[in-house]
């Protein structure tokens, strides 16, 4: 967390910079700076719990699978696969699936690009013989 020193000097600075740009009577002066001071404390509380993790909804889940790529959760980003997003951000497919409380039926590989793979694994195409 920030320390209170650091943000009086924060606070300090903003509001001098404030002052010398905008008109502000003397009588206003010590509201602004308490203002900026709350501010500045209530930004440093909510840095210390971390970054907010809000859960996607279903029509999010629905549009982030598309037919040649997945939209993943993390970064947003498309990926034909999310094997190697997964493993650098330390997860398992359950594991990211229950961080964004996704089905255990959700796709962790793009439906097109899962087929061209069943493909290769049957060997080349051949005609039937008569």
């Amino acid at each position: 967390m920030t320390r209170h020193s650091d943000i009086l000097k924060m606070t300090s600075v903003i509001a001098s910079a404030y002052v010398s740009r905008n008109h502000v009577s003397l009588t206003e002066v010590p509201g602004v700076i308490a203002r900026i001071h709350a501010a500045l404390i209530a930004v440093a509380a909510r840095r210390a719990r971390g970054p907010v993790q809000c859960q996607p909804s279903e029509a999010q889940i629905a549009a982030s699978v598309k037919r040649n790529r997945i939209i993943s959760f993390i970064d947003g980003k498309p990926y034909k696969s999310l094997k190697w997003q997964l493993a650098a951000h330390g997860l398992t497919p359950d594991q990211y699936r229950a961080r964004f409380g996704l089905p255990q039926t959700y796709p962790m590989v793009a439906p097109t690009y899962d087929r061209s793979l069943a493909r290769d694994e049957d060997g080349p195409a051949r005609r039937p013989t008569p």
